[in-house]
């Protein structure tokens, strides 16, 4: 007599459902590992967007000052007695050694000086130095070039953001 086994699988095993489990928690943590990462990257390119917005605005600053004071003209290298920042910047070297900050009140500024709000957290430093013309990267005293190097850092809770410096002539 052939006696046929008539056994018929209903369900999961207990092994294969251990399995099933496991590839849909690798599958959820891969997802939701991925999604931080892009938002970690988002973060990040949104405030050297930012950075760069704020650097740029002071290179936008600078290409509208002339050379020297339109008073003192080049005797004098910096800010001018009686002149206030950000509201008295009438020649490049007015932005030697100057923080526009929303700490100190300053800034940080946009192209035309006028403080941008909003902006808590984020400042401005600026150096103007004088360089030798057939060699840049030679710093020169004060006022002694027809030649600046500007240089805007920006920061953002203390933390460099971006650098972004330029050559302009005096």
């Amino acid at each position: 007599m052939n006696r046929r086994s008539n056994t018929s699988r209903r369900g999961f095993w207990l092994v294969e459902s251990a399995v099933a489990i496991a590839v849909i928690g690798i599958g959820v943590v891969a997802v939701v590992g991925s999604q931080q990462a892009w938002h970690i990257q988002a973060v990040a390119s949104e405030e050297l967007a930012t950075g760069m917005r704020l650097a740029t605005e002071i290179r936008e600053l600078s290409l509208l000052l002339p050379a020297n004071d339109p008073i003192t003209g080049s005797s004098t290298w910096g800010s001018e007695v009686g002149e206030v920042l950000p509201y008295d910047i009438d020649d490049l070297d007015d932005l030697d050694t100057v923080v526009f900050s929303e700490a100190a009140g300053t800034g940080p500024i946009d192209a035309t000086g006028t403080t941008i709000v909003g902006m808590i957290g984020w400042e401005q430093q600026i150096t103007v130095r004088c360089v030798d013309p057939f060699d840049i990267t030679v710093v020169v005293a004060d006022g002694s070039s027809q030649t600046v190097r500007i240089d805007v850092s920006v920061l953002h809770n203390g933390k460099e953001i971006t650098r972004l410096p330029w050559i302009a002539p005096r």
